[in-house]
């Protein structure tokens, strides 16, 4: 118990860690300072021991230790929540992570009784009975699903995000979910050695044995990527709360990433990897931007927002870069995880899932215009708000999510070659590039640097252009002034557009299904059920007289039964 070693991927999902702590802490630090309350120093407490829980699930090297740091982490991110989030909500998170806390432990418990040894290296997977191997894969799907939010077990993430600490919020998406996917490389990777499939086949042909987990079930694993990426993001474009929106996107993000890891091959874990760190630092980005509107203004919904581009400038160009690189958009470095997803399943022929992925992906398009037009572009809806002067504190995070994106777009290659020690480390063979600035596919390549070059010649013609034709522009005038269109609305009209975006949408069938529908109901009926059933069980479990004659009356008619038989 308590074995750590330091491995390439320990490296890459604890640096992610400290910069992402480090980060938000100049924003805790410098605006509390000396008048910190009694809760906000908990809070910073809390977050301490969640720091290190983190690096004690990315240090690991036995299973006990493992899971050990993954409760913690679970704990102390509860208590963190608990400032802010309603009772329900508390509910949700408790009982969702309860259970993957649960079916980890009972994962650990299999693997242990057939191999002997809970030390990462000295795992030997082969001698696990092969009708066990599927349970032990389902129970650590569970625990990894639930932690990363995958459908249908993202029920406790969306409240959780919305209702937790705006800084929070970005630690819940950036790193907490990342632990999900830091446990599935590890487990089905490392110890149970699905890794490298092509040295599995290989030796499967000689000897005549299976690969310990059945293909079928990471097509499906795949498949469930790619439902909830696509359910998620249509989810987000209706949502009128702005941490609720980005909550749905960190699910969606979490889809694709799930898809590709299923691929299980050199380039489907460099492209994992790879949108990982992407989405790592545009969700610190996004959330903290999201944060300082909500510090400033005191509002969190975007029918309640619009206009602020002419106060904050700079929010909007940091906001602008975030949803650039959200959407996988070039010349920034959304665009080179979304290139190798696309390259990896080309060259692994999962034609469909490339298409799906493809969809999913191109309706991002539509939340992040809500977000950037909602806040920043839109008509002011109140302009009575009073603005606090937002703490410089809060755009360090976004100039390092904006830095990162920005020079990982010049230079695609230096995040393979992060990436590249994991993959030796797995059993493969890492990923060979020219240069830092061209990065390779599959099918293709690319130059970061001349597409960037190219997009900013772009940007500064139209923007000459735009000065040139400044004195020629009409001036504003009222919201209600759309005589053009041929109506004339009335007060009482909400015409602020990012309040309505999305609703549409509700006529194409298939979208009006998913937004209609939630896993909520189902879940409801089961709490029910659990509920009635815990009730009837105390009531058995009193031991009264009644009771205790209708149980032994019981006892004897299984008896009677058995003996008959």
């Amino acid at each position: 118990m308590f074995n750590f070693s330091v491995t390439p991927m320990g490296n890459l999902f604890f640096g992610l860690t400290v910069t992402i702590f480090l980060s938000l802490a100049v924003i805790r630090f410098l605006s509390f300072g000396a008048k910190a309350s009694d809760s906000e120093k908990n809070s910073l407490f809390l977050c301490l021991l969640l720091f290190t829980a983190l690096g004690v699930i990315f240090y690991a090297n036995d299973l006990i230790t493992l899971f050990i740091g993954w409760e913690v982490m679970s704990w102390s991110s509860y208590f963190i929540l608990a400032n802010r989030a309603k009772i329900k909500t508390l509910q949700k998170y408790i009982i969702f992570n309860l259970g993957a806390g649960f079916a980890l432990l009972g994962a650990i418990v299999l693997i242990y009784s057939f191999t002997g040894t809970m030390l990462y290296e000295q795992i030997d997977f082969s001698k696990v009975p092969t009708m066990l191997h599927l349970p032990i894969s389902i129970l650590l799907l569970i625990t990894i699903f639930v932690k990363s939010g995958v459908m249908p077990f993202h029920h406790w993430v969306v409240d959780s995000y919305e209702e937790s600490d705006n800084l929070f919020s970005a630690v819940l998406s950036a790193i907490i979910s990342k632990a999900g996917i830091f446990l599935f490389i590890l487990m089905f990777g490392q110890i149970i050695g699905y890794g490298n499939s092509e040295a599995m086949a290989l030796a499967s042909s000689s000897s005549g044995l299976k690969p310990p987990i059945p293909n079928l079930l990471f097509d499906v694993v795949a498949w469930l990527g790619v439902i909830t990426s696509v359910i998620a993001t249509f989810k987000a474009i209706s949502q009128d709360s702005m941490k609720r929106l980005l909550a749905y996107s960190s699910i969606a993000q979490l889809g694709y990433i799930v898809t590709i890891l299923s691929i299980f091959s050199a380039s489907g874990i460099e492209a994992g990897l790879y949108h990982t760190i992407i989405h790592t630092f545009v969700k610190l980005l996004l959330f903290v931007n999201i944060a300082s509107i909500i510090y400033i203004t005191g509002k969190s919904k975007f029918s309640e927002l619009g206009g602020l581009i002419y106060r904050y400038p700079l929010l909007f160009v940091m906001l602008l870069i975030g949803i650039i690189g959200l959407a996988g958009m070039p010349p920034l470095a959304g665009f080179n995880s979304k290139f190798l997803i696309y390259t990896t399943l080309l060259e692994e022929k999962k034609a469909l899932l490339l298409v799906a992925i493809m969809f999913s992906s191109a309706s991002v398009f539509l939340y992040c215009f809500k977000l950037i037009y909602g806040i920043y572009l839109g008509q002011v809806v109140d302009d009575k708000t009073e603005h606090k002067e937002l703490p410089n504190s809060y755009y360090a995070p976004q100039i390092i999510g904006s830095i990162v994106l920005i020079v990982l777009g010049i230079f695609p290659s230096f995040g393979t070659m992060i990436i590249n020690s994991t993959l030796t480390t797995l059993g493969f063979e890492p990923t060979i590039y020219k240069s830092l600035t061209e990065l390779n596919g599959g099918f293709a390549s690319f130059n970061g640097a001349m597409i960037m070059t190219i997009f900013a010649l772009i940007f500064i013609a139209i923007l000459l252009i735009s000065l040139s034709l400044k004195n020629r522009l009409r001036e504003r005038r009222d919201r209600y002034d759309i005589s053009y269109c041929g109506e004339t609305p009335n007060p009482s009209v909400n015409l602020h557009y990012g309040y309505g975006i999305g609703e549409e949408l509700r006529r194409i069938s298939f979208i009006g299904v998913i937004l209609k529908n939630s896993s909520q109901a189902s879940w409801e009926r089961l709490a029910t059920i659990t509920k009635d059933s815990s009730i009837l069980l105390k009531q058995l479990y009193s031991l009264t007289v009644q009771n205790v004659g209708v149980l032994t009356l019981l006892l004897f008619t299984i008896l009677l039964f058995v003996g008959v038989k």
